[in-house]
């Protein structure tokens, strides 16, 4: 009677039971790391402290299939196993109270192990609280009498901050909106394309782009002794020539591929889709392997080819096979899920990037471009672009999905569909989420000068070093009546506009 019709829903499916049984298999898993972590300086020294660890994964498994045996689990419980018995039919005495049910327990031992961990983990000392807040008494005293002559530098300082903000958001927007029409699946999802011209397109762009970034280097190579700043011109032409490589390429392939196609040559066009689906096997596994080498052993493909030869070109050998074998079931015609794929990569792009805070990205650009607010702005516009780019592709997937039906009805396409039926719906709130993201830039702003981005928070990072509180006290007080002056004002906006 334990699996009967009391406990489980008829008819479930496997998928819905594995899924409860990893969702116990993880906490009675995280139980034991957690108490071992807990003394990980008593097991620390000994010579089998890691397998203690690993011992926690098979302890987990077994408690989890144990205790689904014994009763009601938290994993049977959140995948919906349990059928819900109307109170007047069973009564209110089989309602047992929380601390008598496995799943309470069990909620309760996670949260007091989670505690307990995280008070070891953070260090707290409530002694130190106690009897160490005299140490601060003589930096408080210094806070709280201002050094107003520091105003001048510090309000000069604080209009670039609010500058550094608003050029991140300008620039940032455009890029954002356009990027957030890809990252949106209701529109992507009915993109497709024909697999044979894509593919070809695609290898072609891939070579016109290497193409072009090979020839300038080569028109370049006998200019390195002469006054010309190569660097300068190579920096500005490379990109510029592979951009122009890559268009051109997907053109001419795109372009051959259907003239194959029109000219009812099948063999030369399954002979091509199955070359080119090849080609985009060993590109795959180049990527692949490129990727494993720089994470897993901090190398690059040269170093792989160097130090492990000729197993780099193995690996490229199966993926192309595997293409290969791929391309032979492939035929030019077949519907390729275009936008399915850009969607995810879009977002997988846009998650990367949002979850590396400006801090960090201020880092990369003050190295790229040296110390200033230069460096500073472009940290806060990718995240911002990342972070706008997101919210307004959120937008787009929540609008109402009648006016689009409505339009498409008409025979529009998909551009005409974006534009009549998708743009009225999302102009507020991508107004909205735009000014909402200028009052966090103008706050984040003032954290990038810390790494020497520039702004007020490069001159309250050397106030703070220097021991000058009495500075620092009047950069804070500038800094919070901005941030609420710009909040006041953006909140007007807001009413007036939406």
């Amino acid at each position: 009677m334990r699996w009967g019709a009391m406990r489980c829903l008829y008819g479930s499916g496997w998928s819905v039971r594995l899924k409860a049984l990893a969702v116990d298999w993880l906490i009675w898993t995280y139980l034991p790391a957690a108490a071992l972590y807990y003394f990980r300086g008593a097991i620390a020294g000994l010579p089998y402290g890691r397998w203690l660890y690993g011992a926690s994964i098979p302890v987990g498994l077994l408690m989890a299939i144990l205790l689904q045996a014994l009763g009601t689990s938290v994993g049977e419980r959140v995948a919906g196993l349990v059928s819900e018995v109307p109170a007047d039919t069973v009564g209110f005495a089989l309602r047992r109270p929380w601390y008598r049910t496995q799943v309470g327990l069990t909620v309760a031992l996670v949260c007091l192990i989670t505690l307990v961990l995280g008070w070891r983990i953070t260090q707290i000392n409530l002694y130190n609280v106690f009897t160490r807040a005299d140490r601060m008494a003589n930096m408080t005293d210094r806070l709280l009498r201002p050094y107003w002559p520091a105003l001048g530098a510090l309000v000069e300082k604080m209009i670039e901050t609010i500058f550094l903000a608003l050029m991140a958001t300008v620039i940032a927007i455009p890029i954002a909106i356009l990027v957030s029409f890809f990252a949106a699946r209701n529109l992507m999802h009915r993109v497709t394309a024909p697999y044979g011209t894509l593919a070809v397109g695609f290898v072609f762009a891939v070579g016109g782009a290497w193409l072009a970034s090979r020839l300038v280097d080569w028109a370049l190579a006998p200019l390195a002794a002469t006054a010309i700043d190569v660097v300068l011109v190579r920096g500005v032409s490379k990109p510029l020539l592979m951009l122009v490589g890559l268009v051109a390429g997907a053109i001419l392939g795109g372009r051959t591929m259907r003239h194959l196609i029109e000219s009812g040559r099948h063999g030369a066009t399954h002979g091509a889709v199955v070359l080119v689906t090849a080609v985009l096997g060993a590109m795959a596994a180049y990527v692949l392997s490129s990727f494993v080498a720089m994470v897993g052993y901090a190398a690059s493909w040269a170093i792989f080819v160097r130090e492990l030869s000729p197993w780099p070109y193995v690996v490229l050998a199966v993926g192309a096979v595997a293409g290969t074998g791929v391309g032979w079931r492939k035929s030019a015609g077949d519907s390729f899920p275009l936008g399915q794929v850009v969607y995810t990569v879009v977002r997988f792009i846009l998650n990367a990037t949002r979850s590396i805070e400006p801090f960090v990205w201020a880092l990369v650009f003050v190295t790229w471009f040296r110390l200033g607010p230069f460096p500073g702005m472009v940290a806060l516009m990718v995240h911002s672009i990342a972070s706008l780019g997101k919210l307004y592709s959120e937008q787009i997937e929540s609008i109402e999905s009648g006016p689009l039906e409505a339009v498409r009805a008409t025979g529009a396409n998909e551009l005409q569909t974006v534009v009549y039926a998708v743009v009225p719906q999302i102009v507020p709130p991508f107004i909205a989420f735009t000014i909402y993201r200028w009052d966090i830039n103008v706050r984040m702003s003032t954290i990038i000068g810390l790494v020497g981005g520039g702004g007020i928070g490069q001159l309250l990072f050397q106030y703070q070093n220097l021991g000058q509180w009495r500075s620092v006290s009047v950069a804070v007080i500038l800094i919070v009546a901005v941030v609420m002056t710009l909040d006041y004002l953006s909140a007007r906006v807001r009413e007036r506009i939406i």
